[in-house]
């Protein structure tokens, strides 16, 4: 018997006002004061003296007025429940009352289980049998009931007797034979002249309780609690709602939780996001796609260590692979230390010169495909290949599902492969062990082999892992006769891609070694001031750019070397090769790579002295935070503000000591206290709030600008006696 399950009609949650699930959770003195809460004050003044005794949570409050406003959680216990009280009182009073569904007559044609489908056959086969009986008798239909009713116990008519207990209605009377009476038989006949022979099956009552919304706004929670703990939530609040009102018991909440659809039941407890993998979805069909039609591209995080290949430490580097849709070959694929937009570049020239050139490329909106470099009408990469670029919806990796899989067949199935595997699968004990053995052999404290392969290893590793991938037959192709064992079996994706280059006479348009080169140097534009073009930092020279003044030009550059690049005109055509300081003499080189790769150490510099500070603040303790300024979280604007009570200094108490702020004077000002307290020793400082903006200070842009116009005006040797600008 299937069971049916009640999915419409139903609320998911009820929001209750007051509540720290929906509602507001800071209540003002004034509105405090209004709900006339036993125990508490009913004057503005009264509260705020009671909340400072008592040192009630509070934040500055927003809004004309200011003043403080007192945190739900924060406030004593027999406040907070009058207020959730008076919340939840305010919730059953708006809940709607429930209505009965329509009473059903009639069992639903295409939802009768089994079991009455084969007792309406049954019952047909008795209504043929008496129509029968009563033509050969020439009688009515009472006493051709009777007669078929003795036929069924004679000998050889076994299959007439077990038709007449299949047909038996369960609820009558019981027989010594099990068999029908003749009156049920003609109730047969009445049952067929309406259309419903089969018997009609209880069904649950759907009927949504009263207490239903209240349970559920605590069940259907991101939290996910059990039920036993969603009732012993929502018990006393229901009995406290109203007089009269009877607690349901647990089995009967669990009951009617159980009548409640998979899905409709999850809603609450599960986000849109992941409540998608329980809702229907839509399969893509590509079977009239051709070879290089849709290339599908994403990056994939290696789940085994490797060493780097600068410094030989373990890491997981970031594999991208570009697969097409048709085929499903991997036609392209890069390594890189990291998810970048050079490391996606790399894969397409890989794509476009071994497979050819895709009518459309699908990828997610990653910071590596969603750039200027790809995306650009005029600069891209994808313009100058006239190819459509296509970003999937945020949080729809389904939708993306070919390439998402080929990570697991392909990517995660090597990693298992190796020994520095780290994936999440794998045994915690075995982890730590290669964990500690690559560590130990990277600081020298034994005399144990590198566990980890070598990156030049890996790189051929990954080749033969992508060979052996586009070589095996793939569960989603077409199949066909091996002709070496005779056995049916999928196309690989290679032969798969052959047959359809054969059969379709598809050529693919390559692109070959003499235009990969200024195909896939990336392009950004600048502007040409006196022949130069100014581009990471670096001064380009041409005397053909001299009558391009002051005009946007397209700049192409190769990521491994900085000494030239290729400036084109808006048509496209090369202008010129511009020189690195063409028109000085050279002294130093940096190219993009080096750029980046400068910019990554001073990263990881910066959060390494961040942890290392946090590690002293922990050793050593640390002042106490002070109001400093609001912080734009998007949504509303809050105040960085220390919770704990701080006094505040008497009037007679020297002010504490704190850098100039507000206006553009400040920063000379800032500047100028700067270089007073850096000449002080350090324990003549005047606080602790001053070591912490003298350490800080220098990591400023402020600082780093007016440090060098300092070192200027000393090269000059100005007659200024400091760098504070003189007001209008």
């Amino acid at each position: 018997m299937t069971r049916n399950k009640l999915s419409q009609g139903l609320p998911t949650a009820v929001e209750l006002p007051g509540d720290p699930v929906g509602g507001s959770t800071y209540y003002s003195a004034a509105e405090l004061a209004a709900m006339k809460i036993p125990g508490v004050p009913t004057s503005k003044g009264n509260i705020l003296a009671m909340a400072a005794r008592e040192n009630w949570l509070f934040r500055p409050r927003a809004g004309r007025g200011g003043g403080r406003e007192y945190e739900l959680n924060g406030l004593p216990q027999s406040v907070q429940r009058a207020i959730r009280d008076r919340a939840t009182k305010q919730a059953l009073s708006m809940i709607p009352a429930p209505t009965l569904p329509p009473a059903q007559t009639q069992q639903i044609a295409g939802l009768e289980t089994s079991r009455q489908r084969l007792v309406a056959d049954a019952r047909s086969g008795v209504l043929k049998a008496l129509q029968t009986v009563m033509q050969q008798h020439v009688c009515k239909q009472m006493p051709a009931a009777e007669r078929l009713l003795a036929m069924a116990v004679e000998p050889g008519n076994e299959q007439l007797a077990s038709m007449l207990r299949l047909a038996r209605d369960g609820r009558g009377r019981h027989s010594a034979d099990g068999m029908p009476s003749a009156r049920s038989i003609l109730r047969f006949v009445e049952r067929s002249e309406s259309g419903a022979l089969a018997p009609i099956v209880a069904q649950r009552d759907m009927t949504i309780p009263a207490w239903a919304p209240i349970f559920l706004s605590y069940y259907q929670r991101p939290e996910k609690p059990s039920l036993d703990h969603a009732y012993r939530q929502f018990a006393p609040v229901w009995a406290a709602s109203g007089e009269g009102r009877i607690v349901p018991s647990v089995f009967k909440v669990r009951r009617f939780v159980a009548k409640i659809g998979n899905v409709s039941r999850e809603a609450g407890r599960m986000g849109p996001r992941e409540l998608k993998n329980l809702r229907p979805f839509k399969r893509r069909s590509f079977k009239h796609l051709l070879p290089t039609d849709v290339y599908v591209a994403d990056g994939h995080t290696f789940d085994a260590e490797v060493q780097h290949p600068r410094h030989g430490k373990p890491f997981k580097p970031e594999i991208t692979s570009i697969v097409d849709v048709a085929t499903r070959r991997l036609v392209g694929w890069s390594i890189d230390l990291a998810e970048s937009s050079l490391a996606v570049l790399d894969a397409i020239r890989v794509a476009a010169t071994s497979c050819g050139i895709p009518g459309m490329f699908y990828c997610d909106n990653g910071s590596g495909y969603a750039n200027a470099m790809m995306s650009d009408s005029g600069t891209g990469i994808m313009a100058r290949m006239g190819t459509e670029l296509t970003h999937s919806l945020p949080y729809n990796s389904q939708a993306r599902g070919v390439i998402e899989r080929l990570h697991k067949t392909v990517w995660v199935t090597a990693a298992k492969s190796l020994p520095g595997y780290m994936g999440r699968d794998m045994d915690r004990a075995a982890k730590l062990m290669i964990h500690k053995l690559s560590r130990r052999a990277l600081m020298k404290k034994a005399n144990e082999p590198m566990p980890l392969m070598e990156w030049e290893r890996f790189i051929a590793f990954c080749a033969t892992q992508i060979d052996l991938y586009n070589n095996r037959p793939h569960s989603s192709l077409p199949k066909i006769i091996d002709p070496v064992t005779g056995q049916k079996r999928h196309r690989s994706p290679n032969e798969q891609w052959h047959y359809l280059c054969e059969k379709e006479g598809f050529d693919a348009l390559l692109v070959d070694n003499e235009e990969a080169a200024p195909l896939f140097r990336p392009q950004v534009l600048r502007v040409a001031q006196r022949a130069e073009i100014n581009l990471f930092g670096n001064r380009y020279f041409s005397k053909a750019l001299e009558e391009f003044n002051g005009e946007q030009l397209a700049v192409g550059y190769d990521i491994h070397d900085a000494s030239r690049v290729w400036v084109y005109t808006d048509e496209g055509r090369l202008l010129c090769v511009a020189q690195l300081d063409g028109n000085v003499s050279p002294f130093y080189v940096k190219s993009r790579v080096e750029t980046n790769r400068e910019k990554r150490a001073h990263g990881r510099a910066a959060r390494l002295e961040t942890k290392l500070d946090e590690v002293h603040q922990e050793l050593h303790g640390r002042p106490p935070l002070e109001i400093i300024e609001t912080i734009n979280l998007g949504v509303r604007t809050v105040a960085v503000a220390d919770l704990e009570v701080v006094e505040q200094a008497t009037p007679e108490t020297e002010p504490e000591w704190a850098p100039p702020a507000g206006g553009h004077e400040s920063a000379f000002e800032r500047y100028e206290e700067f270089k007073r307290l850096s000449a002080l020793p350090a324990a003549d400082l005047p606080s602790e709030r001053a070591q912490h903006w003298l350490k800080s200070y220098t990591h400023t842009s402020e600082y780093r600008g007016l440090a060098s116009l300092d070192e200027d005006f000393a090269e000059k040797k100005l007659n200024a006696p400091s760098l504070t600008r003189r007001s209008a």
